[in-house]
Order: structure tokens, then sequence, then C-alpha cells
């Protein structure tokens, strides 16, 4: 939590508010007043030296604290543990300051500054936090959702460069990212915050569980053309992203629904059940997403209830050709797409709502212009460039130099495929699972979804040339 160990806070707190632990709470509370106590004689100079570097976001468990107490000194704890410069000029949405922060130290804080917002009211810490969030879209995600290379946000003129390092975006700033996602979706509920929840799950945090029985974990993720990713080892390898790697993929449902008092939301499209006690339903969700788009929604009631579904028209999708139907009967609604579509109405037991939604072949370029990322409606394609140079044990790092080194076994990048300036978009390939073909200079070159590649080269990022 603070003075030491956020995490040993965070699982006192998650033993006794989800697991109702009194053993958590007391060994929880007692090392709150100490954490009080030793720090309330730290002068500015002090707290400057303290919160200098990475921290964690002490803030959080200590708003959660003053929620669950009501003592004012937790408060307090929580709104000091800050960086006030940051504070300020994301209040004021100066976006511009993130170039060369070290970027999880500022998604963990700014989950803490929501969360003080979210016990107190205080609009200073929200505005800040949701600045912060359209800052990081909007300047600093590469195509899978990650961002920072380094473990620093990229200052905007420098995007494109930065993107040919043999780093990558590391998988915790993800992780905690998605936080901010899901609070701010909580209080505000956008189709924007599930369609980066579904980038990152799919492309990013999908992608970074290793194959095989080995399995491992990638804390880096390589934007460079023909690069690599390297996992973790079984026993001699454990680093943050392994410990966040773990809760991550047992996170996924906590993403694909929402609920208020009379709606029940479909954010992701993800084979699921969602059961509302107060409400006396079950909704069943059947999909091949994402090689189609096609959802089927079932109810199951004990009896009939009023309430509004509400479906997400994604982003990435042609509105144009979204279509909603209930027991087979089509609606009539101008989709927009960015947006959830609302069917309110009594629900019965055996109802059905089937969405279609198709997935076409898209492009994105990076935000130099420099490179083209391709996709197939969410999903990051990547082409499979083979393991030229390289051993099994180049794609396996432990806790030493060599992992902070990544491997230096570069591809050149005279190698990797480029596209040229107004480049088709790839043609699907037919069959059952989802590749495409992409004319580029070493000719046909197929691409997949990047979650489907391990232990090999890939580019996710073509060079425009």
């Amino acid at each position: 939590m603070v003075c030491g160990s956020q995490d040993l806070g965070r699982l006192a707190r998650d033993a006794w508010l989800t697991g109702g632990s009194e053993q958590a709470k007391e060994v929880l509370l007692r090392y709150a007043d100490w954490c009080v106590q030793i720090t309330s004689k730290l002068t500015d100079q002090q707290w400057s030296d303290l919160t200098s570097k990475e921290f964690g976001a002490p803030n959080e468990v200590l708003a959660d604290l003053y929620i669950a107490t009501g003592k004012a000194e937790y408060l307090e704890l929580a709104k000091r543990f800050r960086k006030e410069p940051m504070v300020a000029a994301l209040e004021k949405n100066n976006t511009e300051i993130l170039g060369g922060r070290h970027a999880n130290t500022e998604i963990l804080l700014f989950v803490g500054y929501e969360r003080i917002y979210e016990a107190t009211g205080e609009e200073r810490w929200h505005k800040a936090a949701a600045n912060f969030w359209e800052g990081v879209q909007r300047q600093q995600t590469f195509a899978f959702g990650g961002n920072s290379i380094w473990e620093a946000f990229v200052k905007s003129a420098e995007f494109d460069r930065k993107l040919v390092d043999i780093c990558g975006p590391e998988t915790c700033n993800t992780y905690n990212l998605l936080k901010l996602t899901r609070q701010l979706h909580e209080l505000e509920p956008q189709a924007r915050y599930s369609d980066y929840m579904e980038r990152a799950l799919y492309n990013h945090i999908l992608t970074s569980l290793g194959p095989g029985p080995e399995g491992g974990f990638a804390y880096y993720t390589p934007t460079r053309p023909g690069h690599y990713k390297r996992y973790s080892k079984p026993f001699d390898a454990f680093w943050c992203c392994v410990g966040s790697g773990m809760e991550n993929h047992g996170r996924y449902g906590s993403y694909i629904y929402s609920v208020s008092a009379e709606r029940l939301m479909v954010n992701l499209f993800v084979p699921s059940v969602a059961r509302w006690k107060e409400k006396g339903i079950e909704l069943r969700q059947t999909t091949g997403f994402p090689d189609d788009g096609i959802v089927t929604l079932t109810v199951k009631a004990e009896k009939p209830v009023e309430f509004t579904l509400s479906v997400r028209c994604p982003g990435w999708a042609d509105a144009s050709k979204v279509r909603l139907r209930v027991n087979g009967k089509e609606l009539d609604l101008k989709a927009s797409a960015g947006s959830y579509l609302d069917v309110k109405q009594s629900w019965q037991n055996g109802d059905v709502l089937q969405a279609y939604i198709p997935l076409e072949a898209r492009m994105e370029k990076s935000s130099g212009n420099g490179y083209a990322a391709f996709f197939h409606g969410p999903i990051l394609l990547a082409a499979k460039l083979g393991n030229e140079g390289l051993v099994k044990d180049d794609f396996y790092a432990d806790g030493s130099k060599d992992f902070i080194q990544l491997g230096r076994r570069e591809m050149d990048q005279a190698k990797v495929p480029t596209v040229v300036p107004g480049v088709a978009l790839p043609v699907k390939v037919k069959g059952k699972e989802t590749a495409y073909s992409l004319k580029t200079s070493t000719g046909e070159t197929t691409l997949v979804p990047f979650y489907k590649i391990g232990l090999e080269r890939y580019s996710i990022y073509f060079p425009v040339r």
C-alpha cells in the first residue's frame, strides 16, 4: 500500500472487503495507521524525494479505507500521494506533459486519483483522470492497445522513431489502464471505453501469454517490425508483468457486462452467461466472434420483466451494416458507430436478441504516418516472419541483465515487409479461421490475428514506402 508494499495493502484490502476476513482488516488498518504516523513529519522535500520514483498507487487503497472507515486521515494521506504538476496539468487537459514520463507510475496514480473522486466527489481528480485517459489514447497508444517504450511515454514527434526500438509497451501498463478504463465506464458508460477494453484484451493481454506447455508471460511486446517477444521462465523469472499477468487472464469476465437499475449492457462479444439476480434473469451470450460478427443473446427469466438490453455498436464497425433482430424480427434502429443500441421491452423466458456486426478489413496509420497496421474488425493482424537467426532460448528470459537487453537479434529493417502509400486493404482468405493476404514488398504476405503468434518473428506495423 504505502511505506513499502502496495501489494500487501491491496491483498489485505481484498481479503477484507471482498473476502470478509477480519484478520486482514486488523492487519490493514494497523498498517495504514502506521503509515499515517510515520509520514506525518516528512518535509515537502522528503515527500518530493519519496515520490520521485515508481511507488505504485497507495492513494487507491487509502481512498478505499476512507470509504470503508470514514477516517479523514486516510483520505488526507491518499491526497498527499500524488504528483501535483501532473494533476494540475491534466486537470487543464495539458496532455503534452505526458511525453517522457514513466508510464506505469502515472497510470497507477491516476487510478488512485479517480478513486479519490469516487470517495469525495471533488471534480479536479476526475477531470485529471479523464483527460489523462484521453491523452494516453490519442497520443500514446500503439495498435494493440499498449503504451510506452522503455517504460516511458513517447513524445508526439518521436512516435514513429520509437516504434522501431527493440523494446515495446509493458504489459502492466495495459493491466492498469484497463482498471482506469473500467472506473470511467462505470461512472459514465460509453462505447469508446468498451472499444478500448476490446482492443487491449484481444491484442495485448491475450498475446502476452506464452504458447505451449512452457507458458510464461511477456513483459514487453515489441512494436519493431520483424522482432519477437520474450516470455518468463517457470522457476527463475518473476517480474511485475508475471504477477499482474496471472491476474489478467482471470479477469476477462469482469469487462463483458455492465448493469444499472434498469439497463444491462453488453460491452464485449464473448461466449458467457450473466446472471442479474435483482431482475431474476439470466442472459446467455453465444458467438463465433471474432471469426464472425454474429452475437446471440438468449434470455432466461422467471417471469416477464421490463428492462433495456444495450448492445455495443463498436467504433470500428460500419454502422450501416449493423442489424438487430428480436425473435427473428429485424428492428428499425439507426445504428451509430461508437454507441450502444438500446432495446427496451418486457423480456420473457426464451426471448432472443441477435446482433450482426460485420468484421471487415481496415487500416490504421501510426501517429507519424510512416507505418500502417491492419485489422479484422478490432483484431490486430500480424505477419508471421519465421525464426531466422533465432533458437528457442531466445524467446525466454530470466531476471538478469539478459532480460533487460531483450535479446539483440534484430531483423534487418530492409528485409521486413513494406507497403506503398495508398495500399489496398488486405483480402480475406477463404476458410473458417481468420487470415488475410496483403500485397507487400516481399510479395503476398499472410496476416493472422496477433494473438496467434508466439515463438517467432512478426510484424504488426508495416513501413509505408
